[in-house]
């Protein structure tokens, strides 16, 4: 028979393994970055300049990813015209800036134009075209970021060298497949600093493309394939 003693140590080791574990898991979510996925579907910066001073105020970011400004463009019941677009995109930036946060804003992709008209009235466009649109919007977030010192994500660029909107990046012309949002969250992570510290707060702000339509369900939990989902992955 085994000393009482010998099971005494290993109730005290087990004990001991235990605690550690638990130390170890806590310093593990203690250090993770929180990203937070704010994706208010069908939002024009109109509608997200109002809700953004409370989703700061949740959030407490370090940085805030604003990728806004598509329906601005292309939503014939949201369209805004470039100098209301300029105004509200301002009005976030700076009070992100105010609040002690670092901004990265976002281009705008060309949609694809046939199934984009397949959901929206081609005449409701009149004399500026869709792409056109997103030109505008484009130079006006441009023009914020150079203005206010925030850094920007060419997507426009980066999904068109990628071959645009195509089937294999975009569910309807408009919003991203899982491989799409990928592009996205990685070009928003290169904005970022290669080392970015622990314990801090990335308010991702914008429309139904950061809430992620096309691969989450209006209504749904988040997906693991939206672009905040993917970029919390690549910062892990």
């Amino acid at each position: 028979m085994r000393p009482a003693r010998f099971y005494v140590r290993i109730g005290f080791a087990m004990r001991g393994l235990s605690f550690l574990l638990t130390l170890l898991m806590a310093a593990a979510m203690h250090g993770q970055t929180h990203v937070v996925n704010a994706g208010f579907g069908g939002r024009n910066t109109a509608e997200l300049e109002e809700r953004f001073a409370h989703e700061l105020a949740e959030a407490k970011p370090a940085y805030v990813v604003l990728f806004a400004g598509t329906n601005d463009a292309l939503n014939d019941a949201k369209f805004l015209t470039p100098s209301q677009t300029k105004e509200n995109l301002t009005a976030m930036v700076r009070q992100a800036q105010a609040a002690g946060a670092s901004v990265i804003l976002v281009t705008v992709h060309d949609p694809d134009v046939t199934r984009l008209l397949k959901r929206h009235r081609p005449e409701a466009y009149g004399s500026v075209p869709p792409l056109e649109r997103v030109v505008q919007v484009n130079a006006v977030i441009e023009a914020v970021a150079h203005e206010n010192h925030a850094a920007l994500v060419p997507f426009h660029d980066i999904l068109k060298q990628a071959g645009g909107a195509t089937t294999e990046l975009s569910t309807d012309g408009v919003h991203l497949t899982a491989k799409g949002y990928r592009m996205l969250a990685a070009a928003v992570r290169s904005r970022l600093p290669q080392q970015v510290p622990p314990n801090v707060s990335i308010l991702c702000m914008g429309d139904s493309l950061t809430y992620g339509i096309g691969v989450r369900p209006d209504g749904t939990s988040e997906t693991a394939e939206t672009y905040p989902a993917q970029l919390r992955a690549l910062l892990q």
